[in-house]
C-alpha cells in the first residue's frame, strides 16, 4: 500500500531533520554553489530542488526558505543548473528593459510583503551602520526626554554615542507636529 504524502514528510523529517537557519551570505552562498544543491529535509541532492520539495514533501519553495532562512530572490537551483539556463546577462538586461517598457511593474498585482531571510537583516544593519540598540523602545524613549529638554540634533547624537542621522530620523517627525500645534 502506498504511502500518503503527509506519511513520506514524516518519515524524511525524522529521517534527516535539519534545523539549519543560515545566518550569513557566505552561508548561503557556499550551500547553492557546485553541481547539486541539498534538500534539507532528507538530505538528497539536485540540481533543481522545488519540484521534489513539492512531489516528496508537500511543501511549496516559498515555505521551505522562509523555514531555512534563505533569500527569497534566489531560485532552488545549484549553480551549474543556474549556469547551464541560458539566461545570460544579456538577455536577463533585454528583459528587464522589456519589463520597464511595458510598465509590468505599475500593473502587476501586490503580492504580500516577505520577511527577509535573517542575514539580509543583519546585513542591512550591518551596511547602513545602524547600531541595533538604536532600534529599541528605550532609545527612543531617551532621544525623546533629550528633545523635549531643547537639546539639537547633535547634542542627542553626542550624548548617546550615535550618528545625528539616527537621531535626526526621529526628531524630524517631532519637530513637524510641534509646528502644526
Amino acid at each position: 500500500m502506498p504511502l500518503r504524502p503527509a506519511s513520506r514528510q514524516a518519515l524524511t523529517l525524522r529521517a534527516h531533520p535539519q534545523k539549519h537557519v543560515f545566518k550569513t551570505r557566505r552561508d548561503v552562498e557556499r550551500y547553492f554553489a557546485g553541481q547539486t544543491i541539498q534538500c534539507l529535509l532528507c538530505g538528497r541532492r539536485f540540481r533543481r530542488l522545488w519540484m521534489h520539495l513539492v512531489a516528496k514533501h508537500g511543501m511549496s519553495a516559498d515555505e521551505y526558505r522562509e523555514r531555512f532562512g534563505l533569500p527569497w530572490t534566489r531560485g532552488l537551483t545549484s549553480a551549474a543548473s543556474a549556469a547551464s539556463s541560458g539566461w545570460t546577462e544579456k538577455r536577463k538586461a533585454k528583459a528587464r528593459q522589456i519589463a520597464r517598457r511595458s510598465q509590468f511593474f505599475k500593473r502587476a498585482h501586490l503580492a504580500p510583503r516577505r520577511n527577509f531571510a535573517p542575514y539580509h537583516k543583519m546585513e542591512a544593519i550591518r551596511h547602513l551602520g545602524i547600531s541595533p540598540r538604536t532600534l529599541t523602545k528605550s532609545f527612543e524613549k531617551r532621544v525623546r526626554t533629550l528633545f523635549d529638554k531643547g537639546f539639537t540634533d547633535r547634542q542627542i547624537a553626542r550624548v548617546l554615542d550615535v550618528g545625528a542621522s539616527t537621531v535626526s530620523r526621529r526628531t524630524k517627525y517631532w519637530r513637524h507636529r510641534g509646528r502644526t500645534n
